[in-house]
């Protein structure tokens, strides 16, 4: 019932997205602690912050209820901005709501993962990013597209200053659907750099001292870590994420092999996004052991509702079952304990 719901191409399936962040919440899987809190962080810590998420840390910081509701807010924007690049790119082979659903119950299962972090509010411009580019794969003249997609992925580094790394997913793009024109290459670095060059000078110049970005990469280290999962609940989410991965790439393997050169186009590009966000992953985990789970919630709820789109009888009883196991994992995530 849960699968069919978002099945469909209706816009009454993203009613029970907020309801859904609601059940949750609790604490984000913290312990009711957040790492935005102003007492448990020192000064440090918050001067080498990312400036541009100050406003959002601030407001996370107020009380529980304003951490509740701003990252609620936060999360269920993403969740429909990602769903909506999905459907308007042709991304499947039909329209449907699954992201909005996939979204936020990956996100669920990682302690932190529904609080708005500096990962999750800068991935906002990062899918305005790839929805014009996706947009534009087929027209002859794309280079406003890969000017403008440049400036958002600027201004989505200056949130979260590892996005910057996500210009290869334009430079792929451009690489598998047209021949080289070394401007078109040089367009979207020119739009990144103005933008963080100006927020660069502006932090500067208005409050010199408050933003380190190397420093800034770094996860706040006095925080006091989640309590560690039981065994049994690893072992299951172990399966579960096994089996959606290894039906979601061959369900996505054997929809590319369907497609027309078009659609190719874009799911090659959605697979340099997915690889593109894993590097990153990567990154973070080598830097502090510790991952923003929107950059694997992102590509992962795009790439897991691909074998859930299927509605043969065969396979509707596993595609049912997939969305509730991840929402009793999510819950004893969230309330176990």
């Amino acid at each position: 019932m849960l699968t069919r719901h978002f099945r469909q191409d209706r816009p009454t399936a993203y009613l029970p997205v907020p309801l859904l962040l609601l059940l949750l919440w609790p604490g984000a899987g913290t312990g009711g602690t957040s790492y935005f809190s102003l007492a448990d962080l020192p000064a440090r810590e918050m001067v080498e912050g990312m400036p541009f998420h100050r406003p959002v840390q601030w407001l996370l910081a107020l009380s529980p209820w304003a951490a509740l509701a701003v990252s609620v807010a936060i999360t269920f924007g993403v969740a429909y901005s990602l769903d909506r690049l999905a459907n308007n790119a042709e991304l499947y082979v039909r329209r449907n709501h699954l992201p909005a659903l996939l979204f936020p119950l990956l996100l669920a299962l990682a302690p932190f993962g529904l609080l708005a972090d500096p990962a999750m509010v800068g991935l906002w411009p990062v899918l305005w990013a790839l929805g014009l580019l996706w947009r534009a794969v087929g027209r002859a003249n794309i280079r406003g597209a890969l000017f403008d997609g440049g400036l958002l992925l600027g201004l989505a580094s200056l949130f979260y200053l590892p996005y910057g790394f996500l210009i290869v997913v334009l430079w792929a793009t451009l690489a598998h659907t047209r021949p080289l024109n070394f401007r078109e290459y040089v367009l979207p670095v020119a739009g990144m750099a103005a933008v963080l060059a100006t927020g660069w000078g502006l932090v500067h110049f208005l409050a010199p001292g408050t933003w380190h970005p190397a420093a800034s990469l770094h996860f706040p280290k006095d925080v006091l870590a989640p309590k560690e999962a039981h065994w049994m609940y690893r072992i299951v989410l172990t399966a579960v994420l096994g089996a959606l991965a290894l039906a979601a790439i061959i369900s996505f393997g054997a929809m590319y092999g369907r497609s027309v050169l078009r659609e190719k186009n874009i799911r090659a590009s959605f697979l340099a996004f997915a690889f593109a966000m894993a590097l990153l992953a990567c990154f973070a985990w080598w830097l502090d052991r510790r991952i923003p789970p929107v950059l694997m919630a992102a590509p992962g709820a795009l790439l897991a509702a691909t074998p859930l789109l299927q509605p043969q009888q065969r396979g509707a009883t596993w595609a049912d079952a997939v969305p509730w196991a991840l929402l009793l994992l999510a819950c004893w995530a969230r309330w176990a304990g």
